[in-house]
């Protein structure tokens, strides 16, 4: 290698951004999608990994990067970023909607984030698509809107959860 490597902002630049587009994505859309979560991780661990597959020479010294750099590129920024931008397409992109109502058994607060569990067990195995931040108000006994849809990728997602007072 001939002159060695030149010093480049923009790979720690996108380093910083894929860990907060991948924190704040797991914060919003994970919750969202229903997908096994370690499916997701290992989906996420391919995305960070796969950019390592081609050899160091063809890949990360063209792009002006030593070799942990190029290794750190790939986990930090190519995977985060990737399995977020995803993520939102699968999301965004959505089927048509089906709203279903769910009666509510229980509610459980977690470190200020409720949780449903459904009587009919909707949901049950995605924790996270059970939970919301904002109900403070009795809602056992009453029931919840429930829209969910096919994403982009077919992969399930809950469009929007709304709580109602079931009439007596």
């Amino acid at each position: 290698m001939k002159g060695g490597v030149k010093e480049r902002y923009w790979p720690g630049t996108l380093m910083s951004l894929g860990i907060f587009v991948g924190l704040g994505s797991v914060l919003t859309v994970v919750p969202w999608t229903l997908v096994d979560p370690a499916e997701l991780f290992r989906f996420f661990l391919l995305l960070c990994f796969v950019g390592t597959v081609p050899p160091y020479m063809v890949s990360g010294w063209r792009f002006g990067m030593e070799r942990l750099e190029w290794f750190l590129f790939n986990v930090l920024a190519v995977g985060p970023l990737l399995t977020s931008a995803l993520l939102w397409l699968n999301f965004l992109a959505h089927g048509p909607v089906t709203t279903t109502d769910h009666v509510v058994d229980e509610v459980e607060e977690v470190a200020g984030v409720l949780y449903y569990r459904f009587k009919d067990g909707f949901l049950d195995e995605y924790t996270l698509a059970r939970s919301i931040y904002r109900d403070r108000y009795p809602i056992v006994g009453n029931a919840v809107h429930v829209s969910t849809a096919d994403g982009l990728f077919g992969v399930p997602v809950v469009v929007r959860k709304e709580p109602f007072v079931l009439s007596r």
